[in-house]
């Protein structure tokens, strides 16, 4: 953590940094614990990755503000402590968003309904007042099958639902990167971390999406037990529009030969159901 930092971290929180531990699993930025002299703790979260940026420039700033609406509502997430969006303040131009922490730890394949009750209380949040609307990735890098695809017609037939069919949906509170490894758990609680690309959109998308890890982490007997009691809770019909979109949704350094196998099997059941929706 350079000195900059550090003294804008003790700055806002009034106490100075102790000791700074550097926390695995975020792709995007660089998440650090941070422990303060008076005993409370701090996540701190600095977006370093230029790729990311480039991309999603309004992502420091949607992440604080999406955390502050979610913390309005009750839902489980941390709570903002300060925030540079810009990385004006810090003096160095990377953003940084310090949060309180959320307890617990991820585990690949939950408890299904409780995974399902996360995912209903958020899209059932009043997100008209969230100025970032939801949008499709990579749409201009995905315009065709990934090299080595087995079944271009396949391809083709999808890339061509997800331009034009996309269904009417009510605007809902959406997490956009919702699954598994963005849950942590303590004692049975559920608590939502990584909002940054959180928006106002259809709740679809983020079911499809977990689905989908689900599918990579247990298998479909999880994917579809997860959809299940999201359905059995929300009273909610999930449109293979999304299971569409969820494959789709990727950049073309993504696809593997794997990859590519494992995606075809299910963008061909979301096709075929299409065919019959």
């Amino acid at each position: 953590m350079s000195p900059t930092v550090r003294d804008w971290v003790e700055r806002e929180q009034g106490a100075p940094i102790t000791r700074v531990r550097r926390l695995a699993g975020a792709s995007t930025s660089a998440v650090h614990m941070v422990w303060l002299a008076d005993g409370r703790r701090a996540v701190l979260r600095r977006y370093v990755w230029p790729g990311f940026l480039d991309a999603e420039p309004d992502a420091p700033r949607r992440e604080a503000e999406s955390l502050r609406l979610a913390g309005t509502h009750d839902l489980p997430v941390p709570a903002v402590l300060a925030s540079d969006p810009d990385g004006s303040v810090t003096g160095d131009g990377v953003p940084a968003l310090l949060m309180t922490v959320v307890p617990g730890r991820a585990v690949g394949v939950p408890d299904l309904h409780r995974l399902a009750e996360a995912a209903a209380a958020i899209h059932a949040v009043d997100a008209a007042a969230l100025g970032h609307e939801y949008s499709r990735w990579h749409v201009a890098d995905t315009t065709g099958p990934p090299t080595g695809a087995a079944d271009a017609a396949l391809w083709e037939r999808a890339v061509e639902l997800w331009g034009t069919a996309m269904p009417r949906y009510r605007p809902a509170f959406v997490h956009r990167d919702f699954h598994p490894g963005n849950v942590l758990w303590s004692r049975g609680r559920a608590g939502v971390v990584d909002w940054a690309n959180a928006c106002r959109g259809p709740s679809g998308c983020d079911v499809a999406h977990c689905r989908d890890n689900l599918l990579r982490l247990a298998g479909q007997e999880a994917a579809d037990r997860f959809l299940s009691a999201y359905q059995s809770l929300t009273g909610e019909t999930l449109d293979p529009y999304w299971e569409v979109a969820s494959v789709l949704e990727h950049s073309p350094t993504y696809w593997t030969p794997e990859r590519i196998r494992r995606s075809e099997r299910r963008l061909r059941a979301a096709v075929e159901a299409y065919g019959t929706h």
